[in-house]
């Protein structure tokens, strides 16, 4: 089939185009489109409106000269219902999205029921949206990229940068300090952007690092005891973030907030460390801090478990077969 996939950003790495990849080594032709190419232009108030016009007018001479069997939007932007309804109109054209964000708070009703499947992480925005009416939905969780996320063995000056107790990636929010200063006691060490800027002097002293990727964050994983994953309060209700199987992947001991899609995925105590409250969260941190052998079991776990269950290959077999279920596309 001709696939073509709509992604924010056109880079190594990136989501989407790693979907463009696989679906490439499984013998599908594929063009990336970016929507995000100029991003001062896309984040500007005063340009956004026109830019994403301009864009939409781009994918659609781009869906008209090659016509795609499989528009595969990530996330979505520009993106709009009446633009997937023309594109349509012109032939048998399927529009999937694969939304990493809680749909219920980042996009549009009217865009979410203009794909052919909208699938999601989100079982709660799921059943929120069936009990409207909705029945394009479908539940497909985060994945890791074994090529990507492994362990590392660091070297000495690795170590020397890298190495920590306890460690957490990701960058600055709100949430994010208020939760960092609750464990300000811990030996802690933050890397991510935004983290140098904060005014605390307290969070200010546990900054590593600015933001770190491919072998580097690998380095960070592998050179921690165990690495704190908080999801988001507002974005992850009962669904599970990227950074869980990533982890998992890179063979990490992770400690993360209790969902409800997270004990089907790994099995808590076994594959990863689950907290309810900030008091159980220290009490994980002194047990396993102080048991590190225990905490690499822990990491080893969950490696195992993610890449039997859990990669993009897993994700991409479902995709088709929710395709071939609905459409009897190949």
């Amino acid at each position: 089939m001709r696939w073509l996939v709509v992604l924010p950003f056109n880079r190594a790495g990136l989501m989407g185009v790693d979907f463009g990849e696989e679906l490439a080594a499984r013998g599908h032709t594929v063009r990336l489109f970016e929507y995000r190419r100029d991003n001062a232009l896309y984040k500007n108030k005063s340009t956004k409106a026109a830019y994403q016009l301009w864009i939409l007018r781009l994918l659609e001479r781009a869906c008209s000269s090659w016509r795609p069997d499989v528009v595969l939007v990530i996330k979505g932007g520009p993106i709009t219902p009446n633009f997937i309804r023309r594109v349509k109109a012109r032939g048998n054209t399927l529009f999937v999205n694969f939304f990493p964000d809680n749909p219920l708070w980042m996009i549009p009703f009217g865009c979410i029921e203009a794909y052919d499947v909208f699938f999601t992480k989100e079982r709660y925005a799921m059943r929120s949206l069936q009990q409207v009416g909705l029945r394009n939905l479908h539940y497909l969780p985060m994945y890791c990229v074994p090529a990507q996320h492994h362990p590392v063995v660091l070297s000495p000056e690795e170590t020397r940068r890298f190495s920590t107790p306890l460690s957490f990636v990701g960058s600055r929010y709100d949430y994010r300090e208020r939760f960092v200063r609750e464990l300000a006691d811990a030996p802690l060490r933050l890397w991510g952007a935004g983290w140098g800027r904060t005014p605390d002097p307290v969070v200010r002293g546990l900054v590593a690092g600015g933001p770190v990727f491919g072998h580097d964050k690998l380095c960070v994983y592998s050179g921690s005891t165990i690495s704190l994953n908080h999801h988001h309060p507002m974005n992850d209700i009962v669904g599970v973030n990227t950074r869980t199987f990533e982890l998992a992947a890179s063979g990490a001991c992770q400690v993360v907030d209790a969902k409800d899609e997270l004990s089907p995925l790994f099995k808590p105590g076994d594959e990863l460390l689950v907290y309810r409250d900030l008091g159980e969260l220290r009490r994980l941190l002194d047990h396993f801090l102080a048991r590190p052998e225990e905490a690499r079991a822990i990491g080893e776990n969950a490696r195992r478990r993610a890449l039997a269950e859990h990669t993009l290959s897993h994700r991409v077999d479902e995709m088709l077969a929710a395709l071939h279920d609905r459409f009897g596309v190949r």
